[in-house]
């Protein structure tokens, strides 16, 4: 029998099969015990009626309750005793009356003796089966709870270690063989599952690197032509072949923006891949702060005008970063126009800088657009993910902005969030932990080289 039930349920069974003889038993000996005390008292009751007896002083009325006691004895010797009695009274013979009384008190006395012992032999008897019945429950509790604790929360624990490893990828097989029982049952369900999550995961890894390598080979093929279409539209735009009528310049000048998207899709793609791929080289080098956001808020100045947004950034003086320039610009890009596509005409996109109590440099992108719903706060940051934006579709994206700031700000070893309310704007911030300013604070100032530090601080 080695289901867990079973043997619970075994258990409970002794118990209660336990207080029920017992119990009875207890009953019975308390029975015994109420009969034995109820023969004492008649004993001395009748002992007490007879050495009262009085020829002197004859009552026929007590004769005859004597009579009654001597028919209720039956026939045994204490009946003959009393009976000589009796006889004794009614002749009212003192001498012989006194000596049966002495002769009927000494054999009453042996009779009281052995009900009293019988009276303690039951009460000792109704105690310890009592005592037994009760304590019955308290030891089924603690054979329950301790065999609970060996084979059922051991064996709990012993899955949620597994299960926690993994989550963390140190899930192994090597192990003994499941018991025979519902956790055994439990730890083969799992098994199986986690063998089958394992094969989709292998299965889904070399999908995704299919994908990534046909990603990374079709942007390389194809951001060649591009460029060259993208250049062929420029010189006709320009005039250089001849001036075009407006249609003409129209639907080419189209063409050229549609080229410019294509053109920063693939280049996202290459970036991603090469993420993915661990072969993005990050140059580092201190840079100074305050002249990366200037440089990077001018930038944007023309796609701030065309959406009626202006760009707010707050200062750091005598603040350096270990860096890479060109990518940490590029993030900065990527959260700056994210904001300005989402903010409301006249609305202010602020770019703020500060420092956190674990020493990390916090950068934040404030807007004052339409928010992010909870539900969609982590996905925004999945490749090829975006927000809705009816109000201000000024800039058509490619879903891998976010994505690509992600993944660049953990090679820094730094973090990317976002903090928001359905129109009440949103809050793009990320962390990097490797800076210096002129009060001599620096937390993290080596120089050595960036990249593999995904989730340090």
């Amino acid at each position: 029998m080695s289901s867990i039930r079973a043997r619970l349920s075994l258990i409970v069974l002794l118990v209660l099969t336990g207080m029920a003889w017992f119990g009875q038993e207890a009953v019975r000996a308390y029975r015994e015990f109420d009969r034995a005390k109820d023969k004492i008292t008649d004993v001395l009751e009748l002992r007490a009626q007879v050495l009262f007896l009085d020829t002197n002083s004859h009552s026929r009325k007590l004769a005859d309750k004597l009579k009654a006691r001597r028919q209720d004895l039956g026939p045994d010797p204490r009946s003959e005793h009393l009976s000589d009695i009796i006889q004794a009274y009614n002749e009212k013979d003192a001498k012989h009356l006194r000596r049966r009384v002495l002769r009927f008190i000494d054999s009453e006395r042996q009779i009281m003796n052995e009900a009293m012992r019988a009276q303690k032999e039951a009460e000792f008897r109704f105690k310890q089966n009592a005592a037994i019945t009760l304590l019955l429950p308290l030891l089924g509790l603690l054979v329950t709870w301790s065999y609970t604790r060996v084979k059922v929360l051991r064996g709990i624990d012993r899955m949620s270690r597994r299960m926690m490893d993994f989550l963390v990828d140190r899930y192994s097989f090597q192990f003994s063989e499941p018991e025979g029982n519902e956790l055994g049952m439990l730890q083969r369900t799992f098994n199986s599952l986690a063998q089958r999550v394992i094969n989709n995961m292998d299965e889904l890894k070399s999908l995704d690197q299919a994908k990534s390598d046909f990603l990374s080979i079709t942007s390389h093929e194809l951001r060649t032509p591009m460029t060259s279409i993208k250049g062929s539209l420029s010189l006709l735009t320009s005039g250089v072949m001849g001036k075009l009528d407006p249609q003409s310049e129209k639907l080419l000048k189209i063409a050229e923006n549609e080229t410019d998207r294509l053109i920063r899709l693939i280049n996202d793609l290459l970036d991603l891949a090469k993420i993915e791929a661990g072969k993005l080289p990050l140059k580092g080098e201190w840079v100074v702060w305050d002249d990366l956001l200037h440089k990077t808020a001018q930038s944007l100045v023309g796609l701030a005008n065309a959406a009626h947004v202006s760009i707010a950034v707050q200062p750091m003086p005598g603040l350096e970063v270990y860096m890479d320039k060109d990518r940490m610009q590029q993030i900065l890009t990527n959260l700056l126009s994210n904001s300005i596509k989402f903010s409301p005409p006249d609305g202010t996109v602020s770019l703020l800088t500060s420092k956190t109590r674990n020493f990390e440099l916090l950068v934040q992108v404030r807007d004052q657009g339409i928010g992010i719903a909870p539900g969609d706060q982590e996905l925004i940051f999945q490749k090829f993910r975006q927000g809705a934006s009816a109000e201000n579709p000024i800039v058509k994206g490619t879903g891998l902005g976010l994505a690509i700031a992600r993944a660049l700000v953990e090679e820094h070893g730094g973090t990317i969030g976002v903090h928001s309310e359905k129109n009440k704007g949103a809050t793009f911030y990320f962390t990097l932990p490797r800076w210096r300013d002129q009060s001599g604070q620096s937390p993290h100032a080596d120089d050595g080289p960036l990249g593999g530090q995904r989730g340090a601080a």
